[in-house]
């Protein structure tokens, strides 16, 4: 039996030796461990900084006169090591434990004990002993993008660009967990030229590995790569259906459910929207649906992430409930041109409220019922309000 090793946290972008992309290639090819930086690029610049209403909108704990933040991915080299596919995680054969490839893990697994081997509250690593051995490869899918459409889209796909533009996949394969068919669709879109390796074993070592730090919630701070990435991806896609105007129904989610949803939805159809899905369609057809829309509306989840894929001008309407906030959709809109409205409305109202079978459904955490009539006048202002400027567009 291996005698487990002390894991060691390493910072990327604090810890690795610093270097120029070139030499960070070079480095990669003779299985050597360095950091460089992806180019520094804000496509945000002169986006609009959005629009804010609902009657819990003073609560919203962003201020709009502030943009969200934009953070440069770092490429990072690394020597022999385990990777853990269904984690993300890369830990190294000397128990360096790279952060940005289990930090979405930690989300499901605090202490990283999920992960085959790791003990002692996370502080030690027993070695898999019968491991799959790769000569190396680039890691690029966390945790949380192996389930949640939004983290794949703006975690993962991101991070492979970022390797692909630095030249890092040139000789090395993209590394990945079982895939299912949307997350293959998504990356033959992304990257059509990039060799895909899939990988079906719980642990692999790797004599080298390289990863962008992108693949730590890059959603929370995206910047011009997002914009990179959705051309790449719209350009690739099937043709839209030509509906202008499309609401994305969660009736078949149950983690947070909206009382009231399919009032909401008869309300929305009268206005000319399509109601969607996302659940129901492949990923090809999500694209496909935002190159034509104008305008958006659903409450917060992963399916608007599909913001990304919208024309530049374009309008999203984000209903969010009290408890449940953030700005990441914000954030995307932002990089790719599109005009963000978020409805913040009172939650959790009392789940008895929800619907019995949404309530049974594996999941269910809190139920939230905005307003009708006040979230469609919001709704209708932003229908009737003139084209947003999306600022200049730089490639």
């Amino acid at each position: 039996m291996t005698a487990p090793i002390p894991l060691r946290p390493v910072v990327e972008a604090r810890d690795l030796p610093p270097m120029l992309p070139d030499a960070l290639r070079a480095c990669f090819a003779r299985g050597e461990t360095g950091v460089a930086w992806a180019p520094d690029h804000d496509a945000s610049a002169g986006a609009p900084a959005g629009v804010l209403g609902g009657p819990q909108a003073s609560a919203w704990p962003h201020a709009l006169s502030s943009p969200p933040p934009v953070n440069v991915p770092a490429l990072c080299a690394v020597g022999p090591c385990w990777w853990y596919p269904s984690f993300g995680a890369v830990i190294g054969t000397d128990g360096a434990l790279y952060n940005a490839t289990v930090g979405e893990a930690r989300h499901g697994s605090a202490d990283l004990s999920a992960i085959p081997g790791v003990r002692s509250g996370g502080v030690t690593l027993a070695p898999p002993e019968n491991a799959p051995v790769l000569e190396g490869g680039a890691v690029f899918l966390p945790w949380g993008a192996g389930f949640n459409y939004g983290h794949f889209v703006i975690d993962a796909l991101p991070s492979i660009l970022a390797l692909e533009q630095a030249g890092l996949l040139k000789d090395a394969p993209l590394l990945a967990p079982r895939l299912t068919d949307w997350q293959r669709d998504l990356i033959a879109m992304a990257a059509p030229e990039v060799r895909l390796q899939e990988v079906d074993a719980p642990a692999v070592r790797l004599g080298r590995a390289v990863f962008a730090t992108s693949m730590d919630h890059f959603l929370h701070h995206p910047n011009g790569l997002l914009a990179q990435l959705a051309e790449r991806v719209t350009a690739n896609a099937p043709k839209g259906g030509g509906a202008r105007r499309i609401y994305l129904s969660r009736r078949g989610q149950s983690m947070r459910v909206m009382v009231g949803e399919a009032a909401l939805e008869r309300a929305l159809r009268a206005r000319g929207f399509t109601i969607v899905r996302p659940e129901t369609l492949g990923a090809r057809a999500q694209v496909a649906l935002m190159r034509d829309a104008e305008i958006i509306v659903g409450a917060s989840g992963a399916a608007l992430a599909n913001a990304v894929f919208l024309s530049r001008g374009a309008r999203v309407i984000e209903v969010q409930p009290s408890n449940f906030t953030s700005q990441w959709v914000r954030a995307a809109c932002r990089q790719v041109g599109v005009e963000w409205r978020g409805y913040v409305c009172a939650s959790p109202c009392a789940a008895k409220t929800a619907p019995l079978l949404a309530r049974l459904r594996r999941g269910f955490k809190f139920a939230f019922r905005p307003d009708l009539n006040d979230l469609l006048s919001f709704i209708d202002a932003a229908l009737d309000a003139a084209p947003a400027d999306p600022g200049p567009h730089h490639k």
